[in-house]
């Protein structure tokens, strides 16, 4: 009787400490998983008695599904052994578990066996969800042109419950090639988006991809877009046309005026006007600094040269895009014969075919031609001085004062 009364006791103090034994806390990382995907579960205990309780195994169990495993616990064997957990004394407990069920809320179970006092069952939920990164395309040109830098506008989002990291966008495939070899975006909250721009050229048509790798928690996934690029004549970079042309010789050096007007949609940047071979641009004017020309927008200039007795000069013009794409369009001027007068002023016209494309454009006030030079400029400021008296003896009162002198003489007579 007295051995029973104390196995008695002794189970009842075992099973009163052990009942200050809980689950304080469950870490699951990543905390929301996708199919495949492997995550650690940290189970953290506390013993919130005043004595020491033993311990004889920690285990959790994994759960079924109706389509096979919901959750697999990897290693389950660490725990066979554990030993006392002291009075005040927190201890954790970390699993492998893999998600091999469809998108689901999952149960697995944890136990905990003390050594003379039952054990403690603890349920943790774990969320599968296969939703990935999204890639699409905001903006990107209808046609490239051949080896030129084109940008290309990316939205990047995250539909998850949960954040991902190390998020990474690639462009891959052959005969395409960007500025950046790989654009990092880094951490992608739960519901968040970005976007990204790309500076791709293309050397012919082709079907590049945009790969995007992220982790969530120890797992890597990609997503990825199909491209579809075609290499031809840009229709929205800058263009450009000259027109209104005209060759002179003052002081024995030849020069050529005209217009350069951008009828691209995009504007131009770094413009510069000189001539080519066979002809030689000279000082005081060898090459003409237009700068940016907007869409729509035009410059006159100047060029100074050495004709070398050829009549047909290349007139050159040099430009940049916005993504500082260098081009260079050449123009045909046939300066026809050239004869001086006494001051040396402007002698004859010619004509400039555009390389490749159509001669001429719209020249200035909207017409096409030799612009200012055709128009009647000493008729048109004597017409608008005219106008101006008229109106100023018109306020003044002398226009009335006259009508009445007028008015009184014919009276008399």
């Amino acid at each position: 009787m007295l051995l029973i009364c104390t196995a008695a006791a002794e189970d009842t103090t075992s099973y009163s400490a052990a009942s200050m034994v809980s689950v304080t806390g469950i870490t699951i990382s990543p905390d929301v998983l996708m199919k495949g995907d492997t995550a650690l579960v940290t189970i953290t205990i506390t013993n919130n008695g005043d004595q020491s309780v033993g311990l004889s195994r920690a285990i959790l169990y994994g759960t079924q599904s109706a389509t096979g495993n919901g959750i697999t616990v990897i290693d389950n064997t660490n725990y066979n052994s554990i030993g006392d957990i002291g009075a005040g004394v927190s201890r954790d407990f970390v699993f492998t578990i893999k998600a091999d069920g469809q998108d689901a809320i999952y149960y697995p179970v944890f136990y905990l066996d003390f050594q003379n006092a039952g054990s403690i069952r603890y349920p943790l939920p774990v969320k599968v969800q296969s939703d990935s990164i999204r890639v699409s395309l905001v903006d990107m040109p209808d046609v490239f042109t051949a080896e030129k830098k084109e940008s290309v506008t990316l939205l990047i989002g995250n539909p998850r419950d949960n954040a991902v990291q190390g998020v990474i966008v690639n462009l891959l495939g052959d005969g395409v090639a960007s500025t950046q070899s790989g654009y990092f975006v880094g951490t992608l909250k739960a519901g968040e988006s970005t976007k990204v721009s790309l500076d791709i050229s293309a050397s012919y048509s082709s079907n590049p991809v945009i790969a995007v790798s992220y982790r969530n928690g120890m797992n890597t996934h990609t997503t990825s877009l199909d491209l579809a690029i075609e290499v031809g004549e840009s229709k929205t970079a800058p263009r450009m046309v000259v027109n209104n042309l005209a060759t002179g010789i003052s002081g024995g050096v030849s020069t050529i005026t005209g217009d350069v007007s951008n009828a691209g949609i995009e504007d131009a940047r770094s413009v510069v006007v000189t001539v080519g071979t066979p002809a030689r641009a000279i000082d005081p004017y060898s090459q003409y600094v237009i700068g940016s020309l907007e869409s729509d927008d035009f410059s006159s200039f100047e060029v100074t040269y050495d004709a070398g007795g050829h009549t047909s000069i290349p007139i050159i013009v040099s430009y940049k895009d916005l993504h500082g794409n260098d081009y260079t369009m050449t123009y045909l001027f046939d300066t026809g014969a050239v004869s001086m007068t006494s001051g040396g002023g402007v002698t004859s016209s010619g004509s400039a075919p555009a390389a490749g494309g159509q001669p001429g454009g719209m020249g200035m006030m909207g017409m096409s031609g030799a612009g200012l030079g055709s128009l009647p400029l000493l008729e048109l400021v004597l017409f608008i001085g005219l106008v101006i008296a008229v109106v100023i003896c018109w306020r003044r009162g002398y226009l009335a004062r006259a009508f009445t002198i007028l008015k009184m003489k014919l009276k008399k007579d």
